[in-house]
């Protein structure tokens, strides 16, 4: 059996490139043609073959796709173009194979291939779909699930793809919130440290050999300068060493619980998480209500995309509450993780039978906060980082500078 490289133009009109195991020249040319390709050349590959089989034929785009990723803008995109053309009326299998050809993500595009042949194969979409939770989270699967039963699968998709906007989104803006902050003190650091460990020495010498008497302040400033050009390598262990160890920490049930408790108690950004944690919750639960599907089945997928441990305990314990008989309102109430606004608005949801619009308009509402909150610690660090980076400059210049001043006074 010879391996063979090939390109042609397919039943598309597109070029296509790939790789098939063929007993010989013949067979293979037999079958690309069988498949209503034009033959552009086909060529035998010598040495080692770790292609495809001719069942299994690869393109370009399959190469590829092991390098591409699917991110959260190709997944909404997909979705909104899959819900607009099952509003109109095509197919799912007619659907698919129109997205194959206009999904410009390589990897993605695999994927709705193999969703494809799955449905032609009479399996649902939702159960082709769960074979990449990496790619369609269990939120993604519920609505489309919720979307089959109904028969409002267009609808599910439309509201999907509106979510994972939204949600990428809000996400962006609070991690940029986040990061800005560390970065410019990172970015301070390193100036710092660049001041000890290149400038500082510079005028230990000159100093020495002035012979000025060095004050408390310059000493230490010194002695940390000569601890960092001859010992610097003890604190980057130090630090490698407690990073791993935090990060090993965090991955424990009682680290991650410790940790994501401490997000929701860190000053400022305590309240921006809770109320983004707030957002998300009321946004997804409203997503996944508006679809059709019950209040716990709800719930338990909220707790998965939910992402802190303690907001997901609370979340149990709601589930529990309501399989009892009580309401989701007081549920929440009693949980004591949500804020006022969200069970007020609940309970006016269920008792008017509009909840999932009760809940958009509390994640409007706390969307809006989280914008407002980002927008306010952005004014405030830049003038806090400032006066902090200045003061230490500052410091270590006013101590580098003393003798120098000192000098000058005996001299007068």
């Amino acid at each position: 059996m010879g391996n063979y490289i090939y390109k042609v133009i397919n039943t598309s009109g597109k070029i296509e490139t790939g790789r098939i195991s063929m007993d010989d020249y013949s067979s293979a040319a037999d079958y690309l043609r069988n498949r209503g390709y034009r033959i552009i050349y086909i060529k035998e590959q010598h040495g080692r073959f770790s292609g495809p089989s001719a069942k299994g034929k690869s393109s370009e785009g399959g190469f590829l796709s092991r390098f591409s990723k699917i991110s959260v803008r190709d997944l909404s995109i997909f979705t909104n173009q899959f819900g607009t053309m099952m509003n109109a009326g095509l197919s799912i299998s007619r659907a698919l194979s129109v997205l194959t050809k206009q999904t410009s993500n390589p990897k993605l595009t695999a994927i709705i291939m193999s969703l494809s042949e799955d449905v032609k194969k009479g399996n649902s979409l939702s159960a082709a779909m769960s074979k990449y939770p990496d790619v369609f989270s269990p939120l993604y699967i519920s609505m489309v699930k919720a979307g089959e039963v109904s028969g409002n699968l267009g609808d599910s998709l439309i509201k999907m793809s509106s979510f994972l906007q939204r949600d990428y989104e809000t996400a962006n803006k609070l991690k940029g919130a986040m990061m800005y902050p560390v970065g410019v003190l990172v970015f301070s650091i390193l100036i710092v440290i660049g001041l000890f460990i290149f400038v500082i020495p510079k005028f230990e010498g000159f100093l020495g050999q002035l012979g000025a008497p060095l004050p408390a302040p310059t000493k230490i400033t010194f002695a940390m300068a000569d601890f960092l050009v001859h010992r610097g390598w003890i604190v980057l262990i130090v630090t490698v060493v407690a990073y791993a160890l935090y990060a090993k920490w965090v991955k424990t049930p009682q680290g991650r619980r410790r940790s994501d408790a401490g997000k929701l108690r860190m000053p400022v950004f305590g309240e921006l998480n809770k109320k983004s944690a707030m957002a998300r919750f009321s946004d997804t639960l409203a997503t996944l209500f508006s679809a059709g599907i019950s209040l716990v089945e709800c719930l338990e997928t909220v707790k998965g995309v939910i992402d802190n441990v303690v907001i997901g305990e609370a979340i149990d314990d709601i589930i529990n509450r309501i399989k009892r008989g009580e309401s989701l309102a007081a549920s929440l109430e009693k949980s004591g993780m949500f804020t006022p606004m969200v069970v007020e608005m609940t309970g006016i949801g269920e008792e008017s039978g509009s909840l999932d619009t009760m809940l958009k308009k509390v994640a409007e509402f706390y969307n809006e906060e989280v914008d407002y909150m980002i927008n306010n610690i952005a004014s405030l660090i830049n003038p806090i980082m400032m006066v902090f980076v200045g003061g230490i400059i500052g410091g270590v210049l006013i101590s580098l500078y003393l003798p120098i001043f000192q000098m000058a006074g005996y001299v007068h």
